[in-house]
C-alpha cells in the first residue's frame, strides 16, 4: 500500500523559479526541539522530501510533478512512468540501512557541540554500535573534506604548527612517525579572525608551503608570515608577502595571534574531544571538520550547523565503508595509523 505524500498534494509548478540554494528545514534550538522535530522515520523522511525537492516533486525520469510515497521503503513512485525516486539517493545517506532518525541524530550530535564529539560518545549517546557510529563520523568528515571552498583574501596570516605526540625520534623541524605539519592560514580582520584554512603537510619546505598557499590566498591578498624562507617566492605568485623575522615563541604569539588562537584550540580538541588519539592519515578529514567548525563559531544557534551540514550532504554522495576500511588498511600499510 501506497502513501501520498505532500509532493503528490503539491506538484511542481513548471513556472516555478530555480531551486534554492540554502536548505529551509525546521532548525531546532536544543536537543529537545530537535527530537521533536526529527524524531520518527516520517519526520525525517518529509523534511528529506522537502529539502530535495524544495519547488515541489519532480520525476528524475520524465519530470512529472506529481507521485506517491511507498508505506514501507523510502521511496516516491512517480505517478506517469512509474519510476522510483528515492530521497537519499546519490546524497551523504545513500544506501544508508540505519534508520533515518538515528542517522539525523548523529549527524545533529556532530555538529551541535562547538568541540564536536567523538565516535564512542555517539555509540552510546545514539545506541549504535562503535563501527557504524566511527563510520557516519568519518562519512561526516569526508563530505566536508571535498567540499568547495572558497580562497581567503585580505591580509591572512600564515604559520605551521605540530600536531601528533612525541616518539622521542623528533628533532626540532624534523618529525618523528607519530607527528605531522598542519599549515594554519587565517584572515585578519583586525581584533578577530576571518575565514580559516587548514591543511596537512609532509614537510616545510619552500616548493609545499608555496603550492598550498597559492591554491587556499587568493591573488593580490596579502600573505603575513614569519621569516621561513620557503615564502619568499609567493609574490612571483601574485600574492603579496610581509616577513616578519621572529626571534622567540613569546614574541611570535603576540606579532601572529591568530595562527596560534588556533594552534591552541585545534591541539584542545585533539586533547580533549579525540583524547590524544589521532591519525596522520585521517588527518586531513579531521582539519576539515574543524575548519568547519571554526568558520561557522559565530552562529546563534549552534544547531543552524545541522541544516547547513544536511544541505552539504544533499549535493555529496557518501563513501561506502569498503572505502574507508581500504584507505585505513592502505594508512596501516604506510604507518600513517
Amino acid at each position: 500500500m501506497e502513501r501520498e505524500t505532500a509532493a503528490a498534494l503539491h506538484p511542481a509548478d513548471p513556472k516555478a523559479p530555480p531551486a534554492p540554494t540554502a536548505l529551509a528545514l525546521p532548525i531546532p534550538a536544543n536537543l529537545i526541539e530537535f527530537m521533536a522535530l526529527y524524531g520518527t522515520e516520517d519526520d525525517c523522511l518529509d523534511a528529506l522530501i522537502a529539502a530535495r525537492w524544495p519547488n515541489g516533486f519532480a520525476c528524475p525520469r520524465c519530470a512529472h510533478g506529481k507521485g506517491w510515497r511507498h508505506a514501507n521503503r523510502r521511496l516516491i513512485e512517480c505517478a506517469s512512468c512509474g519510476h522510483q525516486a528515492s530521497p537519499t539517493a546519490g546524497t551523504l545517506l545513500h544506501m544508508a540501512k540505519l534508520e533515518l532518525h538515528k542517522l539525523f541524530l548523529l549527524l545533529y550530535l556532530l555538529v551541535a557541540e562547538k568541540d564536536g564529539t567523538n565516535a564512542k560518545q555517539l555509540q552510546r549517546q545514539v545506541g549504535v554500535n562503535y563501527k557504524t557510529a566511527r563510520l557516519w563520523t568519518l562519512k561526516f568528515r569526508d563530505m566536508l573534506h571535498r567540499r568547495e571552498r572558497d580562497k581567503l583574501t585580505g591580509r591572512v596570516q600564515i604559520d605551521e604548527t605540530i600536531v601528533g605526540g612525541n616518539d622521542g625520534t623528533s628533532i626540532g623541524r624534523r618529525l618523528g612517525a607519530n607527528r605531522n605539519y598542519v599549515l594554519i592560514m587565517v584572515e585578519d580582520r583586525g581584533e578577530s579572525c576571518g575565514r580559516l584554512r587548514l591543511e596537512a603537510i609532509d614537510d616545510a619546505t619552500g616548493e609545499m608551503l608555496q603550492t598550498v598557499v597559492e591554491s587556499r590566498v587568493e591573488k593580490g591578498s596579502t600573505a603575513h608570515t614569519d621569516g621561513l624562507a620557503g615564502y619568499r617566492g609567493l609574490p612571483d605568485a601574485g600574492i603579496k608577502h610581509k616577513a616578519e623575522v621572529i626571534g622567540d615563541s613569546k614574541r611570535a604569539s603576540k606579532r601572529f595571534p591568530k595562527v596560534h588562537r588556533v594552534a591552541s584550540l585545534l591541539k584542545r580538541v585533539i586533547l580533549g574531544t579525540l583524547q590524544g588519539r589521532i591519525s596522520r592519515g585521517w588527518l586531513p578529514w579531521l582539519l576539515a571538520e574543524f575548519e568547519f567548525r571554526f568558520n561557522r563559531r559565530r552562529s546563534e544557534k549552534r544547531p543552524l550547523l545541522f541544516a547547513r551540514a544536511i544541505e552539504f550532504g544533499l549535493q555529496t554522495r557518501g563513501k561506502t565503508r569498503r572505502y574507508f576500511t581500504e584507505k585505513g588498511k592502505m594508512f596501516h600499510q604506510m604507518g600513517l595509523t
